[in-house]
C-alpha cells in the first residue's frame, strides 16, 4: 500500500474519506503486469474528481506508483481512493486541503468458472438505492448501501444481488452494472438520477453500438427484467456473468450475452 507515495498502511484520523465518504475510488484489474482499461478508469477518476471539486493526481504519478507496487505482481487488483485530505469537524471542506491518494495492491479474487460458463442466481436486494442526480453515475467512497444490501443474502446462494431506487426502478447490481435483452435489444438503466456508471458498462455499450447490436439506455422496470430473454451483470473485475436464475425464474438464452463477451476479450487482448 501507498500513502501519498509513501509505503505506511496508516491514515490521519482527520482525513475526510473516512470523515465524511469525501473522495473517489477506482478499482482496475491487473493482468500480466498491466492495468486493464486504464484509459477509462483514470478518464472517470478525473471527471468525477471535477464534478466534486477534488484536484485530481495526475496520470503519470499514478501510473508510476501503481507500477512500483505490481513490479513483481503478475495479477491482482489495484483500488485508488483519492479523498479530500485531512480537514477539522464539519462538512464545509477547506479549501486549502490537500487531496490525499491511497494505491493498494489485492490478490485476484477467485470466481468459478459456474459463474461465467452456466451463470450465477441475482438476488432482489431489500436495500434501495438513494437517488440523487448530483452524484449519479460517480464512483464515490459512500457504498454504506452497497454494504447493507450485500449483507442480506447467503454468498454460497448468490453470486450477486439487483439493487432498486426507491419507485421500484431498476438500477444496479451491488457492485455491477446489469443488462438485459429483450426483444433482441440491449437495455440497461440510464443512471441519470442513481447508480455507478461502470468503465465495463461503458465499454460494452461502446462495442455493441461498432457491432451493429441495437443498444438503449432508459429506465427499465423490475417487470422488464421478469420478461428478459437474457440477463447479465458486469464490471471490470468480473467481466460478464450471465444471470441463470432471477426470483425463481431460469434464463437460458445467452446469444448476445456470449457476443459481448467475446467482443470483450477481444478488445481487452487488442489493447492491454
Amino acid at each position: 500500500m501507498l500513502i501519498d507515495g509513501q509505503q505506511i498502511d496508516q491514515l490521519p484520523a482527520d482525513d475526510r474519506g473516512l470523515a465524511y465518504g469525501d473522495g473517489l475510488f477506482e478499482t482496475i484489474r491487473i493482468s500480466n503486469r498491466q492495468p486493464q482499461l486504464w484509459s477509462q478508469h483514470m478518464h472517470r477518476l478525473q471527471a468525477g474528481c471535477t464534478n466534486i471539486g477534488l484536484e485530481c493526481p495526475t496520470e503519470v504519478l499514478l501510473k508510476s506508483e501503481i507500477d512500483q507496487l505490481i513490479a513483481s505482481k503478475d495479477n491482482g487488483v489495484i483500488k485508488i481512493i483519492v479523498t479530500r485530505g485531512s480537514g477539522g469537524r464539519g462538512y464545509r471542506p477547506d479549501d486549502c486541503a490537500t487531496p490525499r491518494r491511497i494505491i493498494s495492491f489485492h490478490d485476484l479474487p477467485v470466481y468459478s468458472d459456474h459463474n461465467y460458463d452456466k451463470g450465477i442466481r441475482l438476488y432482489h436486494c431489500n436495500t434501495p438505492v438513494t437517488v440523487n442526480a448530483r452524484l449519479a453515475g460517480l464512483k464515490t467512497l459512500c457504498r454504506l448501501e452497497q454494504v447493507l444490501a450485500q449483507s442480506e443474502w447467503n454468498p454460497d446462494e448468490y453470486a450477486e444481488g439487483l439493487m432498486l431506487d426507491d419507485q421500484r426502478r431498476v438500477i444496479e447490481g451491488t457492485r455491477s452494472n446489469i443488462f438485459i435483452v429483450l426483444e433482441n435489444t440491449l437495455l440497461t438503466p440510464s443512471l441519470e438520477s442513481a447508480g455507478i456508471k461502470g468503465v465495463m458498462r461503458d465499454l460494452i455499450i461502446e462495442l455493441a453500438q461498432l457491432n451493429d447490436i441495437k443498444v438503449i439506455q432508459r429506465q427499465i422496470e423490475l417487470t422488464e427484467m421478469i420478461e428478459a430473454d437474457e440477463i447479465f451483470v458486469c464490471n471490470s473485475i468480473i467481466g460478464i456473468w450471465p444471470v441463470s436464475e432471477f426470483q425463481g425464474l431460469e434464463y437460458s438464452n445467452r446469444k448476445i450475452t456470449t457476443k459481448l463477451k467475446t467482443l470483450i476479450e477481444q478488445y481487452i487482448n487488442q489493447h492491454d
